[in-house]
């Protein structure tokens, strides 16, 4: 039973504030409810919780947020054009593809330091993208493309590993972001980031009709106007600009992108106008309450939130692949 109208929305947009209310609260150190709202509103730098919640946690939750929102997007893009529910950038290798262009770019390649991250995600994530899709084929099935992705995430899985195992020093200073961490973005959100997530969302609005057409059939579609070469293409860059934006945030967070659609499917429906509006929220929603597990599951050490994510993503994964035997 699907629900729809404004509750879903309300519901959403509620629990988006209760889960980041909870994110600034809990921690190593638990600040009160009172004391958070007085950082936001009234913020005093001598108040040592105050600095806590506006040095550390208020940027870390933007974080999740944007980076939620990216891969929740680009899950949405890759099942709709790919006609797979297993897509996602990390099952299909986009993630793996741009973790291995910033390990090569910053370990093997002279002169570079992390601000070069982003470059060498958006590269990585688009071989890794193009790679997937000519191994798939000119009409590729889903079967097919997620052995393709499969096949590409273990062999840039693999690639990295050996570098790792080579730079021992290098191994030591990205560990936390190889497997998925949203503390290490710094103070603020880089002011890269802006422009490249403006352009995937722009891409992904510029899509959505001809994406619409689409999950009717490619003749349907054709036959309805849609270019189907220029509506991949546009599909190919929104999913680059936004799977890289994540990696260069945070490293490769996997399964967010595939769990978060199908939530979305099951609140609004398959129309992709609504997905696209329901996905981001939904994708922040769910990488803001995995930082707080993250955070607070050994407490006081702290787990990386890619972890997390897999441990909540694999056995979705597991049911999607039965369903789909069935």
């Amino acid at each position: 039973m699907r629900v729809w109208g404004w509750p879903v929305w309300l519901s959403i947009m509620v629990g988006i504030g209760l889960a980041s209310m909870l994110h600034l609260t809990v921690g190593a150190k638990s600040i009160p409810w009172s004391d958070v709202w007085q950082a936001l509103v009234a913020y005093d730098p001598s108040n040592s919780d105050h600095s806590v919640i506006q040095g550390s946690r208020l940027p870390r939750l933007w974080v999740a947020m944007a980076v939620g929102a990216c891969l929740g997007l680009a899950g949405t893009i890759m099942q709709a054009v790919g006609d797979n529910p297993l897509a996602d950038p990390g099952i299909l290798g986009i993630n793996s593809g741009a973790a291995l262009f910033v390990v090569v770019g910053l370990l093997v390649l002279p002169g570079n330091d992390m601000s070069m991250i982003p470059l060498f995600a958006f590269s990585g994530a688009l071989v890794a993208a193009v790679g997937v899709m000519l191994l798939a084929g000119r009409t590729p099935n889903p079967v097919r493309l997620t052995l393709s992705g499969a096949m590409m995430a273990a062999l840039s899985g693999a690639i990295t590993a050996i570098l790792l195992l080579l730079d021992q020093q290098g191994l030591d200073s990205l560990r936390r972001w190889l497997t998925g961490s949203l503390g290490i973005a710094g103070a603020n959100l880089p002011t890269w980031l802006w422009p490249y997530l403006a352009a995937g969302v722009v891409l992904c609005l510029i899509n959505v009709r001809a994406l619409n057409a689409y999950r009717l059939g490619a003749q349907v579609a054709s036959s309805m106007g849609v270019n189907l070469l220029r509506m991949r293409l546009l599909s190919l860059a929104a999913v680059v600009l936004l799977s890289g934006c994540a990696v260069a945030l945070a490293g490769p967070i996997g399964f967010v992108g595939l769990v978060v659609p199908h939530a979305a499917r099951l609140l609004v429906g398959h129309d992709l106008r609504r997905l696209l509006l329901a996905t981001p929220l939904l994708g922040g929603l769910l990488l803001i309450l995995a930082d707080v597990v993250a955070r607070t599951l050994v407490s006081p050490y702290e787990l990386n939130t890619g972890i997390v994510t897999a441990l909540i993503g694999g056995p979705v994964f597991v049911a999607l692949v039965l369903r789909k035997m069935k």
